[in-house]
């Protein structure tokens, strides 16, 4: 069991890679050419290369020290189970969902501009989405509520969902919310971030694949 000042530690690292998240994300709005990287759809794209070169090191850092977040293997049955929830919550959103500005003007942009959205929101997004979130946040609650899974698990989420600015519609924040809540249930079920990073990269895949096909 951790003691008080392990997990004060420990927290002092989650919230700090959170910030250190945060702070990338704020200021790529500072780079002189960020009126151009906007203007070509490559925003986006960008913002993915730069958290991902800050957080996936940080994990790394991490886990020579702890393995109470491992990445750890994917089970053929029980991913199985995962992909058709994660189905029947996409299929569910289509019911709902409004389009997204930043998204309409990004296939404006032209298939070149959306393969390399494709890339990184495949390849980059959900590796150091996973970490951050279901990993950091998700055990930085867990550290002070452990008997308050659920709890911990819609914080997290919540956070998720906020963070994610460029989205503008309540329906897609909430959307993004139920979304968090499986990829951390994910997490806690499987007890590594293989199996939240497999759906979060199969969840970007099947959303953004006909906007590229169709731009």
């Amino acid at each position: 069991m951790n003691t008080n000042p392990d997990r004060v530690t420990l927290t002092l690292f989650y919230v700090g890679s959170f910030v250190v998240y945060y702070l990338v994300t704020m200021l790529i709005t500072l780079f002189p050419n960020y009126s151009v990287l906007r203007n070509d759809g490559l925003l986006v794209p960008v913002l993915c290369l730069f958290e991902f070169a800050v957080i996936y090191p940080l994990y790394r850092f991490y886990c020579q020290r702890r393995n109470d977040l491992p990445l750890g293997e994917l089970r053929i049955r029980q991913t199985l189970l995962f992909i058709l929830v994660l189905f029947v919550l996409m299929a569910a959103q289509t019911q709902f969902l409004q389009p997204e500005g930043w998204l309409v003007e990004q296939a404006q942009q032209g298939r070149n501009s959306m393969l390399i959205l494709l890339l990184t929101a495949v390849l980059l997004a959900p590796v150091f989405e996973e970490v951050l979130f279901r990993g950091f946040l998700l055990q930085a609650f867990l550290l002070w509520a452990p008997r308050s899974r659920f709890a911990c698990m819609l914080l997290t989420s919540l956070l998720f969902a906020v963070m994610h600015t460029q989205y503008v519609h309540w329906e897609t924040l909430l959307a993004l919310t139920l979304f968090s809540l499986l990829l951390c249930y994910a997490r806690l079920r499987s007890n590594s971030l293989a199996l939240p990073i497999f759906l979060h990269t199969l969840n970007n895949l099947i959303a953004l694949l006909p906007a590229w096909f169709f731009s």
